[in-house]
């Protein structure tokens, strides 16, 4: 392919015949949103809260005497705004992934935990 030929003034297209994108249009249109200077600001930076992160002690807060889960909702705003502690992560995900209800108790889903295990 040379640099200075026929093929450098040609209009590359993309697409079906006749029907295609025309990319030195494009490559245009790119190049003038990149040069908006909304797009030259410092980039966003992603910070997860580690103060609103579901840790241990309030993952049990949220169960009553029999393990009946009551408070999910504050838990799943923790979970959201700043993630699960590793440590209880997998208890965490079988209830948001719907392996047990909300109303189970301990005992029941100890109980089918090992038998899924099993």
């Amino acid at each position: 392919m040379s640099v200075e030929g026929e093929e450098s003034r040609q209009q590359w297209l993309c697409g079906k015949a006749g029907g295609g994108v025309n990319l030195q249009r494009v490559s245009s249109i790119v190049r003038d949103i990149g040069e908006q200077p909304c797009l030259h600001q410092s980039p966003i930076k992603v910070v997860i809260a580690i103060s609103k992160m579901l840790k241990p002690e309030k993952w049990q807060a949220v169960f009553d005497s029999d393990g009946k889960a009551l408070g999910f909702q504050k838990a799943l705003k923790l979970i959201v705004l700043g993630g699960v502690d590793p440590s209880i992560r997998p208890e965490v995900w079988e209830f948001l992934l719907g392996c047990y209800s909300l109303s189970s108790t301990a005992d029941y889903r100890r109980e089918l935990r090992t038998a899924r295990r099993s």
